[in-house]
């Protein structure tokens, strides 16, 4: 069950990139990446917290992203001794996220529930606030958040859908341009869907950044079909498909063996410019707590 407002630390990591975007109203990355990007990160937060000030709300500034469990910096590295321990254990982290729920290493992420604020201090102000003013501290953020965009970007973008929209435009270009056209990749992504195909794998595409997902999208299309009316499978429900997913993706690494070791670095980089929040590389699916 996912929720359309925009949450905090997302519309802070979009905020960091559509303003890193060129100012003439294309969705392109800037050439080059801001001498000091913590700096900027700093400076806009403070503004936002200003504004956010300005109409009657508490917004603690995010100074920093969280930072990932290690099992999951394996798994991104493209290392193969590091993605084969992950994914004996955890597969392609889905049914994972609920057969082992307290590891902190699946790749789904639940939705705050009434009063849970973990170590969010904006999620402590949120859920002091009536419901009535959490609908309006929300409409806020938006607003504070867009203007900031379009002040920073030149664009007149009308909602943060919109800015999603430009934040997902730029990153297709920035793959389309140094993933899917990078010619050792290409190759190499040729390979990989061989493999694949002759263990039985339906390969859609043989493109870089398709094919890297290739194996899983199936099994994370499976796994959003048991989480239906918000409510989230058993572990023993999501046990079956666990131990489906470790074959899966055992193939999948073996397969990739040549593959993963370029293309995750390269990905990861790609991710890291277009400043989305770390992990969204790996995609994640939120379900109701």
């Amino acid at each position: 069950m996912t929720n359309s407002r925009v949450p905090l630390i997302i519309a802070a990591a979009l905020l960091a990139a559509l303003t890193g975007c060129a100012s003439s109203g294309g969705t392109e990355a800037s050439a080059a990446p801001s001498a000091d990007p913590a700096n900027k990160q700093r400076e806009q937060q403070a503004q936002l917290a200003t504004c956010m000030k300005g109409k009657g709300f508490t917004y603690h500034p995010v100074v920093s992203m969280p930072e990932l469990p290690d099992a999951i910096k394996q798994e991104m590295s493209g290392d193969y001794q590091g993605m084969k321990k992950y994914r004996e254990k955890y597969g392609f982290g889905f049914a994972a996220s609920l057969v082992y729920p307290n590891d902190g290493v699946g790749r789904i992420s639940r939705s705050m529930a009434e009063g849970d604020t973990g170590d969010d201090p904006n999620a402590k102000v949120i859920n002091g606030l009536p419901k009535a003013q959490r609908e309006a501290y929300f409409n806020a953020m938006s607003a504070c958040t867009l203007d900031m965009i379009n002040k920073a970007t030149g664009k007149r973008l009308k909602s943060m859908e919109e800015v999603g929209k430009a934040q997902s435009e730029m990153l297709k270009q920035i793959i389309s341009r140094e993933i899917d056209g990078d010619p050792k990749l290409v190759e190499l992504a040729g390979a990989f869907g061989d493999c694949l195909k002759a263990k039985g794998y339906r390969v859609a595409s043989q493109r870089p950044s398709e094919i890297a997902r290739s194996t899983e999208g199936p099994f994370m299309e499976e796994f959003g079909k048991l989480a239906r009316d918000g409510k989230n499978p058993t572990p023993a429900e999501a046990r079956p498909l666990l131990q489906r997913e470790i074959k899966a993706a055992l193939d999948d690494l073996e397969c990739g063996k040549d593959f993963h070791p370029v293309y995750r670095p390269k990905a990861n980089a790609v991710y890291e410019r277009a400043q989305f929040l770390p992990g969204v590389g790996m995609m994640s699916v939120t379900v109701a707590k």
